[in-house]
């Protein structure tokens, strides 16, 4: 994005400037990244009406999208199910009458008055009749300014509370008149196009792409695209200037990942290990099994780096169960090998502890001390184990990157779930030691689209297969009705020696959420159908003590039905446990569901996740669907980022994708192809962006190399 500095001077002014708003609508328009007249001209619009095309309500077809024009009738509010309640409203204009619906908004029919006119744009339905379901709407004032909301192609943007898209439409277009003085404004001269004349003389916004790019893609230049990306002519037009923005800000993001990865190729000296030594030659013979051809090329990837002098920053990715510990084994014993500790972190103490239990061991026999240390260490032995190098291996959470732990001679760092860090945590941790190697390994599957975009710095590698002997996890959704059947179907396996995972939303009951409680829900079921079991319950407040003796009895089969919180998302590795039941399972994510489902599948009988609690809304519906219809976790993921977007995504805020204000990388991976092969031909011709046509460029490239993990 062009940044300020490219701007008229009084394109700099706070929005407060413009007439209208005031220090309340300021607050309100920071919320959305909006502070100043500029970027309130770089606030895009999400998606465009036509509205050039207004339908009688009698010509009205089920099945179509269509705009109408009417006045309200009259209006109320129904009370549903639950605490959901509908709007419904009568519309009429000269040709007849149809109603209206907004499912989960009864609140609405308070403010619709009759005899008020208003736009009205959504699908056709039924109702009892022809209606339209949950039409966006906007209500008309009468004066001029209706002109910018009707009867041409109408910008509508995101918004927040308090903020409507008549409001800011008019202050987008003042905006607009200010920074393009001499164009042909809107409300000034009633035209009804657009302020995109050509002929405008001023130019506000000096060019920030290259002439070539722009004439290589046929994009617009920066003053024409700003204007058109707001008020177009034609959908077309305002598409191809959001698309000459949006790869702008996708070429900065990949000349900065490539600019940081050059200089950790070129400029760092790391640690050359030994890859062929003797605990490393143990340790593969001790393997009870062969590796899968998918694992073997992530060892030979991993093993080219601790060889080379250049030091590894490698993206282990792969989804749940696909083996990626037993690599990351191969780099602990090259490491041993070589005379060089190992730090391991992990985002909780439980999966710290997990680790820790099965390096020790795998490790103990191979001659390599493992040493554990979380917030609950008090031990000062052990750090000074750590400190004197006593132990070859360090297991724990952040605790590992604290100023008290010191290192005797670190030489790798894994990062177990490597998106539950941020980057300066993962920093602190690796300046531990010389330019250490580091393998940060992910079992939360990132798209292709993200993985490029977030970790092009680092090379990625994925294990996209699972050991044999694997059964895909079948999941179903249990109604309230078959729950009873369920709870034999657990008594049953139990008697064969099976476990059972029991997840509940929350450890005690809130006011505020209608969701089950795995405190009273372990008591009711416990002491109920599940009465003949061998019980326990889990979840972080537990003393650390109490947490690792339930691990264990439940890792040794004493327990037959574990209830806990979503705190065993990661690092339960049972095989004997092959059934997952989730309680109000609609209200996690789709990719933690699936993250919950992996806790199981482990062995070779057939395993189960069952989804407890009719979904509530349609996003709940369809994580449930997809869960219920794949086991891929690449696919989940996809499917998680299109429900959720990037800003939301699992590890994204932190690494620097909210700051995207146009790209979206569900529907821009063709720009971010291009994006990336320009970025690496410009690099090639002019490595340090030296040239002037660079300059907005180079600025993007050193925000997004700080951001890059």
């Amino acid at each position: 994005m062009p940044v300020e500095s490219n701007a008229r001077p009084g394109l700099g002014e706070p929005v407060e400037s413009l007439p209208g708003i005031g220090p309340k609508r300021a607050e309100l328009l920071a919320a959305l990244g909006i502070r100043t007249v500029f970027d309130l001209l770089f606030y895009f619009p999400r998606d465009y009406q036509d509205r050039r095309a207004i339908t009688p309500i009698s010509e009205l077809r089920e099945g179509e999208t269509a705009t109408i024009q009417a006045e309200f009738v009259k209006a109320r509010s129904i009370r549903l199910r639950g605490r959901n309640s509908l709007a419904e409203a009568t519309l009429r204009d000269g040709s007849g009458e149809i109603k209206a619906t907004w499912f989960g908004r009864g609140f609405l029919a308070k403010t619709f008055t009759p005899g008020t006119r208003g736009l009205f744009t959504g699908p056709v339905g039924k109702y009892g009749g022809p209606a339209l379901k949950n039409p966006d709407y906007e209500l008309l004032s009468g004066d001029e300014e209706d002109r910018l909301h009707t009867g041409r192609i109408v910008p509508i943007y995101r918004l927040t509370e308090g903020v409507s898209q008549r409001m800011l439409r008019r202050w987008v277009h003042t905006a607009l008149e200010r920074a393009f003085s001499e164009s042909r404004g809107i409300a000034t001269t009633g035209e009804n196009s657009p302020p995109d004349s050509p002929a405008a003389e001023e130019t506000p916004l000096d060019e920030t792409l290259p002439a070539a790019l722009r004439l290589r893609y046929g994009y617009p230049e920066i003053n024409g695209a700003i204007r058109c990306a707001h008020f177009p002519e034609e959908v077309e037009r305002a598409y191809q200037a959001r698309d000459r923005f949006a790869y702008e800000e996708l070429l900065g993001m990949q000349l900065g990942v490539l600019r940081a990865r050059a200089a950790r190729y070129h400029e760092a000296t790391g640690l050359r290990h030994v890859t062929g030594g003797p605990v490393l030659k143990t340790f593969r013979k001790s393997l009870p099994f062969r590796l899968t051809s998918a694992q073997e090329l992530a060892v030979s990837d991993v093993m080219s780096d601790l060889a080379s002098a250049r030091p590894m920053m490698r993206m282990l990715q792969g989804d749940v169960g696909c083996g990626k510990t037993i690599v990351a084994l191969h780099a602990v014993a090259a490491c041993g090998d070589s005379g060089y500790q190992t730090a391991l972190m992990a985002p909780t103490e439980i999966l710290a502890e997990q680790h820790y239990l099965g390096l020790r061991e795998i490790l103990l026999p191979l001659g390599i001390e493992v040493e554990l240390l979380t917030a609950a260490t008090t031990n000062a032995a052990a750090r000074k184990r750590v400190h004197t190098g006593s132990c070859a291996v360090v297991v724990g959470t952040h605790a590992l990157f604290q100023e008290k732990t010191e290192f005797h001679k670190l030489g790798l760092v894994i990062i177990d779930e490597q998106h539950r860090f941020g980057v300066l945590q993962r920093s602190a941790l690796v300046e531990k030691g010389a330019n250490p190697d580091v393998l940060h390994m992910t079992a939360t599957p990132i798209p292709r689209t993200l993985a490029i975009t977030l970790y092009g710095g680092m090379d990625i590698t994925v294990i996209d297969e699972l050991p044999p002997g694997r059964l895909p996890v079948i999941t179903r959704w249990i109604p309230p009705a078959k729950q009873e059947g369920l709870y034999q179907y657990l008594c049953q396996q139990a008697e064969r020696g099976l476990q059972t995972y029991f997840v509940c939303p929350l450890i005690e009951e809130s006011d505020s959420r209608e969701l089950t409680a795995l405190t009273a829900h372990y008591a009711a079921l416990s002491a109920g159908p599940l009465a003949s079991l061998r019980t326990a319950m889990l979840h972080g407040r537990l003393p650390n003590e109490e947490k690792a003796q339930i691990m264990h009895r439940f890792k040794t089969g004493e327990i037959d039905v574990l209830f806990s919180t979503s705190v065993i998302e990661v690092g339960m590795d049972v095989p004997s446990a092959t059934t997952m039941v989730i309680e109000d399972a609609a209200q996690f994510g789709l990719t933690q569901l699936h993250q919950l489902r992996g806790r199981v599948g482990r062995g070779t009988e057939q395993s189960y996740c069952f989804l407890l609690e009719k979904p509530k809304t349609p996003e709940g519906k369809r994580r449930i669907e997809i869960l219920c219809n794949t086991c891929n976790g690449f696919e989940i993921a996809e499917e998680d980022l299109k429900l959720r977007g990037p800003g939301e995504f699992q590890g994204i805020r932190q690494a620097g994708l909210s700051d995207l204000r146009v790209a979206d990388l569900l529907r821009d991976v063709r720009l971010l192809d291009h994006a990336r092969r320009d970025a690496e031909e410009i690099l090639r011709k002019d490595p340090d962006l030296s040239g002037n046509e660079y300059g907005t460029l180079a600025r993007h490239a050193r925000t997004f190399a700080a951001l890059n993990p």
